[in-house]
Formats: C-alpha cells, structure tokens, sequence
C-alpha cells in the first residue's frame, strides 16, 4: 500500500532492499515516518508483529491516527475540489494550531486524533507542492485571513503579530524544529496558487483508480482505500515525538513470531543536503545522533540508516555494508534531480545478507 498523500524523501523505491535487509523481525520500529512507505511496503506476513512508527510533526502523526481510528470522518474532510480559498483557509488554520501543545496532546494519549484536522492537512498536502507547511506571513486574526506583512510595525524586527506566536517564527521554533523531512522547497502559504496539476484531483491525485468522481464519490472512494489503510494500521503503535523515545530497549525489544528477529529503519534529516534538510537539535544535527546511537546499537538488532554520500562512511569501519543509488518514492520535490543518485543505505552486521545485486543498479 501506499500513503494517500505525497510526501518529500519516502522511501517507497527502496523498500524491496530494506526489506530484503531486515527479513521478518517480529518488533520493527520507524522512529522518522513521514510518510510510513518502508511500513507500508512490508511483505505480506501471517500473524502478529509489533510494529511502531513515530515522528515529530503533530499534524502528520494526527494524520496517521485519524487514518487508523476513523477513516470515514477523515476522507470526509479530505474529499472535494482543489479550491485556493479552501487551501489557503485551511492551511492557516492548521498553522494557527501547531503548537508545542498539540505534541503533547498526542504523547498524553495514543488515542487522541483529530479527524478534521487529519483530512485538511490531506487536503493541503495534495494540493501544494513542496513543504506548504514553511512559516509565511498569512495568519488567520479574528476570524479573518490576514497578511501580516501588511500590519503597522510593532517593533521586534517588524515581525508585527508573528512576534506573539513564537511556535510560528522563523528560526524552526517549537515543533517545527524537529520536522524530520519537510524542508524548504517550497514557499509555504506564500505561494499564490495551490497545484492545479493531475486534473486538479488534490489528495485524489495520488489514488489513481478514483478518475473524476463527484464529491460525495470522491468521498466513499476514499472512505474505502482509507479503511483498507485503517486495517494495515490497525495494531500498530503510532506515537509522536522525539526520534530517541522510540529506540530504547523497552520498545526495540518488543515483539513475538516471524524470524524473531528486531528492526530500526532510520530516515533522519539528512546533515549533508543543505537547506533542503535544515534541521539541527543543539549543535549537533540529528543525522550525527543517530549515526552515533548506531554505533551503540546492540549487536543483533538489525539496521537500515538512509543518508547522502559518503555522510555516514564512519559505520564501514565497523562492519556495515552500504547500498548505492537512488531511493526516493518520485513523490517529493527536490529542485535537484541529482538528489536522488546521491543516497544511500547502510545495513547493520546484523541484516540478512542481500541475495542479489542492489535494486537501485550498483552493487550491494
């Protein structure tokens, strides 16, 4: 299956080699999900396993429990026709809620979700290209869809109303400092006009069997294909936060049946990408942490740490393979097509060991 919503850096190209690498652990845990692609390109298998994704964006982990825990509400709110007023309405009005109070909304309890909320943030992912989500000047003030830019000065660098939201600044304050994969390709809610490509379908863009359906079509379509995701989802462990939470031993080592064996796969923000990827924790970025927890990993646990060149070479001195090539999902929006040909994957001692050439045309 596939996420219903695209998504820059999936990994859905380079799930068959991930998953060659990792087998059938019986606990497999996504610390970066994003779009969930590895997850969802997992080999059909006959009973349990414990499965955890986590990420860092509120909204995107609200997506994924509303997705799980009420599929119909969701693609109630999700269909419909790609309108500028309802893009640019919804987004501010998902923007106004991103708040350090919403993460923990959503640690309190694995059952919170917002629906409504879950099938806007479809709906503005489908319709945008790049990172709609990139601090802009639109705020909705009393009711109203307001350019701040447009306010009198109120000092503090002329920020004007932006200087009492900090969660929305531009130094990546609050949540948004730790948004794994959404960079700054795009403007934002700066830009003029939602996607009108793909015939205008928005999120039924990326569900190709739904044609031009009318809405309320639209609407039982999606409901179908998003219980089909509620399903796959239905016993998987979706939490949100920081990225270390969910590699600690008491849920690494969690899990029964398969080969028995454990799994990590780390997609952090790549450190070697520039601005694409400007995301640091403290002075280290978090690419370089995870590198560093990698190499403290227990011996068996079985590993696939995505990266750039040579970003993450330090792990070949200790008996990890690297797998060259291209292993994007063709649904980001990198400027650079050269990107894609510049990552790699880097497979702990502990992985099967791959029973042909790579899939992305180098050698394993």
């Amino acid at each position: 299956m596939k996420a219903p919503f695209p998504y820059f850096g999936g990994k859905h190209r380079a799930a068959p080699i991930v998953w060659q690498a990792l087998g059938d652990p019986a606990g497999y845990v996504e610390p970066f999900a994003g779009s969930a692609a590895v997850l969802l390109a997992r080999p059909h298998h006959e009973g349990r396993r414990t499965e955890t994704i986590n990420d860092a964006d509120g909204w995107l982990v609200n997506t994924w429990r509303a997705l799980q825990l009420s599929p119909a509400e969701t693609a109630h709110y999700a269909a419909g026709p790609v309108a500028e007023i309802d893009y640019h309405a919804r987004l501010a009005w998902l923007q106004e809620r991103r708040t350090p109070e919403l993460v923990s909304w959503l640690e309190g309890d694995p059952e919170s979700h917002d629906p409504k909320a879950a099938g806007w943030w479809l709906y503005v992912v489908a319709c945008g290209i790049g990172d709609p989500f990139d601090s802009g000047p639109w705020r909705v003030i009393d009711g109203k869809f307001t350019d701040t830019r447009k306010l009198p000065h109120l000092g503090d660098a002329g920020r004007g109303v932006n200087r009492e939201l900090p969660h929305l600044g531009n130094a990546g304050q609050g949540v948004n400092r730790e948004l794994p994969h959404l960079g700054n390709a795009g403007r934002g809610v700066n830009r003029e006009l939602p996607h009108l490509g793909n015939a205008g379908q928005g999120v039924n863009r990326e569900l190709p069997h739904l044609g031009n359906a009318g809405q309320g079509e639209q609407e039982a379509q999606l409901a179908h294909y998003f219980a089909r995701l509620a399903a796959r989802l239905s016993r998987v462990r979706i939490t949100c936060g920081g990225w270390g939470r969910v590699v600690k031993p008491s849920v690494i080592r969690s899990g029964t049946g398969g080969d028995g064996s454990r799994a990590v796969f780390l997609d952090p923000p790549y450190s070697t990408s520039g601005d694409l990827y400007a995301v640091t924790e403290g002075h280290e970025t978090i690419s370089a942490q995870v590198r560093d927890w990698c190499l403290t990993a227990p011996d068996d646990l079985r590993v696939v740490l995505c990266g750039y060149d040579t970003e993450h070479a330090d792990l070949e001195r200790h008996g990890w393979a690297v797998v060259d090539g291209k292993a994007g999902g063709g649904a980001g929006y990198s400027t650079n097509s050269a990107n894609g040909r510049r990552e790699r994957l880097w497979l702990s001692p502990a992985c099967v060991p791959l029973a042909q050439p790579d899939l992305f045309g180098g050698a394993a």
